[in-house]
């Protein structure tokens, strides 16, 4: 997936959906290797893209967990 591909899958996203994307494909996008609570420049640049598409991102660190955008505008 490319950043391209993820903002148009973000902006036809209906209020209240949410849309996870793997972290390491996340990662990636953002020129990254992995994502932590560490990553704090990283994680700002994908809320900040998560905004610019009107969702915002959870990202919680624990195994298991993948990284999500949701859709919090309503029409």
């Amino acid at each position: 997936m490319t950043k391209d591909v993820l903002a148009q899958k973000l902006d036809h996203m209906d209020p209240g959906a949410t849309l996870t994307v793997p972290e390491d494909v996340l990662a990636e996008m953002f020129g990254e290797v992995t994502l932590s609570y560490d990553s704090h420049e990283a994680l700002r640049r994908i809320s900040d893209f998560a905004l610019e598409h009107r969702c915002t991102f959870a990202f919680h660190e624990h195994e298991g967990a993948v990284p999500c955008f949701r859709r919090d505008d309503v029409f």
